[in-house]
């Protein structure tokens, strides 16, 4: 970070051109979360046991992982791994809003905010040409998230949105201004009761998730890698976890299904953390009552989205702001889950995590249930 800051200034002290400052700063800030992934990378492709990748591929690959995070879809062969960590995407829009920060002033220009995207983006394009020394490339069109769309996201976070769009904003139906945030937050706590299944599984089935990991012999850092990957990808497979508990189920291989009535036998991908799913056959009933997840946070949406609305409102207009909460947690899982992707390659994994539209429109049914009820106890207690 000091790095950043003293980009604002010349080696002689003079402070340099705005747009020259905001593009330094914002190549900066790539360049950070460049390193730290790449550094991990390449001594984890050198430490790995019987490893035959040498630096210059090892660099490739440690610039397409931190591609990847941002949302880069990559060809491999005849195949495209797409599967982004949701966590590390947060943790680079995180690292672009205190860049962005410390190195724009608190009410920077178009101008400034413009050249620190650029000089954002410069990097990222290098960190693609690098890619280009591994075996695998980017796809172009995905380049688009970590080159723009992720430090967009970040720099809006620190300095608001541009004053074109509030404006439009402030013009939009009420109903859905007042459900924005409730939605928004009611998206988090399901892909967090999501988390918490794997991490209650993992911890169930650790026997099975150690062995894989050590079957692997990635070593120190290699291991240390993988494990980090398997954090940053918590929320993707909270968001599969959560498919399950409302029905629709997930998939990791060939098509074979996990759902209420049983999982179905397929060929694991070499993640250690899936040995925690559950094993092939019949599950048992109780399994059913995990819809009571999302139809309890469908209750605290409404809730949420009744804060927004006056006590004494009419009930169209309490209805009006709970539907579009519960549209727009829905809607927003359902865009996470697109960002995340759900593809290792080809054939057999080419296809792995949720039916995206077919959980999105289950969680609206099973989150207006407990949305309504809320609704319903509000009229009823207006009542008394």
């Amino acid at each position: 970070m000091e790095l950043i800051r003293s980009a604002a200034t010349g080696d002689d002290g003079t402070r340099r051109p705005p747009e020259v400052r905001a593009a330094a700063t914002g190549a900066l800030t790539a360049g950070a979360g460049w390193l730290g992934v790449v550094l991990l990378g390449v001594l984890a492709a050198m430490a790995v046991p019987r490893a035959s990748a040498g630096f210059g591929e090892a660099l490739g690959s440690g610039s397409l992982l931190w591609l990847v995070l941002g949302g880069a879809r990559l060809h491999v062969g005849e195949g495209t791994v797409a599967l982004t960590p949701l966590l590390g995407t947060l943790l680079l829009v995180v690292l672009a809003r205190v860049g962005s920060r410390r190195g724009l002033p608190d009410e920077p220009s178009l101008r400034e905010q413009s050249a620190w995207l650029g000089g954002y983006a410069a990097v990222a394009l290098l960190a693609a040409l690098l890619g280009l020394l591994s075996p695998a490339a980017p796809t172009l069109l995905s380049l688009l998230l970590p080159l723009l769309v992720v430090p967009a996201v970040g720099l809006a976070w620190a300095h608001g949105l541009p004053e074109q769009v509030t404006e439009q904003w402030a013009r939009a139906p009420l109903a859905v201004r007042r459900g924005l945030v409730p939605g928004a937050k009611g998206a988090a706590l399901l892909v967090a009761l999501g988390s918490v299944l794997v991490l209650v599984a993992t911890v169930a089935h650790i026997g099975r998730v150690a062995h894989i990991q050590s079957a692997l012999d990635a070593g120190f850092f290699g291991g240390l890698l993988l494990v980090l990957v398997q954090v940053a990808l918590l929320p993707n497979l909270g968001i599969w976890a959560l498919s399950f508990a409302a029905g629709p189920g997930f998939s990791t291989t060939g098509g074979a299904m996990t759902t209420w009535s049983g999982a179905e036998a397929g060929l694991m991908p070499m993640v250690p953390v899936l040995a925690a799913q559950p094993q092939p056959g019949d599950l048992m009933w109780v399994t059913h009552l995990l819809v009571l997840l999302p139809v309890g946070a469908g209750v605290w949406i409404g809730r949420e989205a009744l804060d927004y609305v006056p006590r004494l409102a009419a009930t169209q207009a309490k209805l009006a702001a709970v539907a579009a909460a519960v549209l727009v947690a829905a809607l927003a899982v359902a865009l996470l889950d697109a960002l995340a992707g759900g593809s290792l390659g080809a054939l057999r994994l080419s296809h792995l995590g949720t039916p995206a539209p077919l959980l999105g429109l289950v969680l609206v049914a099973e989150l207006a249930v407990g949305a309504f009820a809320a609704v319903a106890r509000d009229w009823w207690v207006l009542r008394r």
